[in-house]
């Protein structure tokens, strides 16, 4: 199982070389026929969502599809889609957001399934936006002029942050945001180098164990029933490997049916790809799954994202979800 956790060289800029890479197809083509059984490496974060990758593996799914799936640790979509392109990766678990940003600047790439969707009940929501213990922010309207730490700028977090500051009647603008990698964040905190932080689970479960002030629940109350995660491909490979890509999003919806039906499953696999102790395992908020995915669902991130200045006006996303013909 060692190769469960093998890290993944950080590739640099989401566009710079990219569209150079996107003709090459080093570890698709050493597949041979899809009969056999075929290699796959696949991007994920070390987070909740991810869990039903190791389900997938653990209850045989992958193996009942001619499937030999190594999942590969990734921080940024900026690694990843480049990742995509030269074949280091063959499938990746992105957020809407970069994903829609990539496909927008025009980047080869498509959505082959769902995983699952922001909660619209907070006592499901794996994130949460967390305030230093004694910064004074005990309240949403008292982030105006505060700084946020958030994973990435121009990311979901961040569009579903500027959404609920909005619906709080606090100008998203007058709100400084800084990008944060998610194990740092609770220390930034906890040293009042910001005022507030969005932390997702695991670490979100550390902030409530050193009793950080909890102010909301951006994906629930923000963005709350809107898809979250989506597995991306790079254009060539869908292309190429159309019975793989079938493959897998059978046994990923297969898993997070298993994982839905068997939370315990979840709480088993968080120790093979994050740091969490058995405490904090116990303790964790678990995603619900959802691969269903329409134009519709990846429609209304586009509105959102050209209403906030994520992206330009006239991105239409109807060919970016993939499908078998």
């Amino acid at each position: 199982m060692s190769r469960f956790s093998k890290p993944l060289a950080a590739l640099s800029a989401l566009t710079a070389g990219a569209l150079l890479l996107t003709g090459c197809s080093g570890a698709a083509s050493s597949q041979g026929t899809e009969s056999q059984t075929v290699p796959l490496t696949v991007g994920i974060t070390p987070i909740a969502n991810a869990a039903h990758v190791y389900i997938a593996e653990e209850q045989g799914f992958f193996e009942e599809e001619g499937l030999d799936v190594t999942p590969t640790t990734i921080q940024t979509a900026a690694t990843a889609i480049p990742s995509l392109f030269n074949d280091e990766l063959q499938i990746a678990l992105m957020a809407s957001v970069p994903t829609v940003t990539a496909a927008s600047k025009g980047l080869p790439i498509k959505v082959v399934g769902g995983s699952d969707r922001y909660p619209q009940d907070a006592k499901n929501d794996t994130t949460a936006l967390i305030a230093s213990a004694d910064g004074g922010v005990e309240s949403l309207k008292d982030l105006a002029g505060k700084t946020v730490a958030v994973v990435g700028l121009k990311s979901t977090p961040e569009l579903a942050l500027r959404v609920l500051l909005k619906n709080a009647g606090v100008d998203p603008d007058g709100v400084k945001t800084v990008e944060i990698g998610y194990p740092d964040m609770v220390p930034a905190l906890e040293t009042n180098r910001v005022d507030a932080a969005f932390i997702v689970d695991p670490f979100l479960s550390k902030a409530k164990a050193a009793g950080l002030e909890l102010l909301g629940h951006p994906f629930t109350d923000g963005i709350g029933g809107m898809t979250a995660l989506q597995w991306v491909a790079s254009d060539a490979f869908t292309k190429e490997h159309p019975e793989t890509i079938q493959k897998f999003t059978r046994a990923m919806d297969r898993a997070g049916k298993y994982a839905n039906d068997n939370p315990e499953a979840i709480r088993e696999a968080l120790p093979k790809f994050t740091a969490l102790t058995p405490e904090l395992v116990k303790s964790s908020v678990l995603p619900v799954y959802d691969s269903a995915l329409q134009t519709a669902d990846i429609q209304a991130f586009v509105e959102l994202m050209t209403e906030e200045g994520f992206i330009d006006d006239g991105y239409n996303p109807e060919d970016l979800i993939w499908s078998a013909k």
